[in-house]
């Protein structure tokens, strides 16, 4: 299918059921918002999303506030999303901004050097992982308009944008013109359910330019070894 990305997860003969609940394929020119407080899945399904994408030929970059390479490495490996072939394919690009940006640049123009990193932006799809992390104190309503302007050139050219945000940590104004100007909204929660305790729910808030159906709601678990799972439970849907 011409003009999309698939996002079909198959390993083993076997699909992991996301892409079938998230629209199956992820149209070119699509700026992804990931939204979620911390320890509530946003970092896992950017992985799962950077994998799956990987495997389906595409090239992919990933900045990440939260990883250096090493610990990056481990981490996707211990859930089964073992990217290192890719890494060293050059099919992923992976930066850390505690070791690049942070060592080099003052917080407060880290939303410049964002986007003068033209190497970032050379792949197919790019993965900001967590944008509310890296520009908590750069970006403010007065320099907001030179992003949002910016990511509209990248997906203007085609590019997919993943970025992730904690609501609480920039101002509500600037979270809710990220809500407001992306293709795709998912907001990950961590809740309690009657009678079954702490439960993980992926909500698929927004979907412009769906090609096929999808879900609004998805429990999920994370199992070692093997990423995220779809909990089944009957109040799961």
């Amino acid at each position: 299918m011409e003009g999309v990305k698939s996002i079909i997860l198959e390993r083993k003969g076997e699909k992991d059921g996301f892409a079938e609940r998230f629209g199956k394929v992820i149209p070119n020119g699509s700026l992804i918002f990931i939204e979620g407080k911390e320890g509530t899945g946003k970092s896992i399904f950017c992985q799962r999303f950077c994998y799956s994408l990987l495997k389906n030929n595409c090239s992919c970059s990933y900045v990440s506030t939260q990883f250096t390479i090493k610990s990056f490495l481990r981490q996707t490996a211990s859930v089964g999303y073992d990217v290192r072939k890719f890494l060293m394919a050059g099919k992923l690009l992976f930066i850390s901004t505690e070791v690049t940006l942070a060592e080099t640049l003052p917080r407060k123009t880290f939303l410049e050097g964002l986007i003068t990193g033209r190497k970032l932006f050379d792949p197919e799809i790019i993965f900001i992982d967590s944008i509310s992390t890296l520009l908590k104190d750069s970006l403010n309503n007065e320099n907001l308009t030179d992003l949002t302007s910016f990511f509209n050139r990248l997906t203007g050219c085609g590019k997919i944008i993943f970025i992730t945000a904690n609501p609480t940590e920039w101002p509500e104004e600037i979270h809710n013109t990220f809500r407001m100007i992306t293709t795709i909204h998912f907001r990950t929660s961590r809740e309690t359910a009657p009678g079954i305790g702490i439960v993980y729910n992926m909500y698929l808030e927004k979907f412009n330019g769906a090609r096929f159906k999808y879900d609004p709601i998805t429990r999920f678990s994370v199992r070692p070894g093997v990423g995220l799972i779809i909990e089944s439970s009957g109040a799961a849907f």
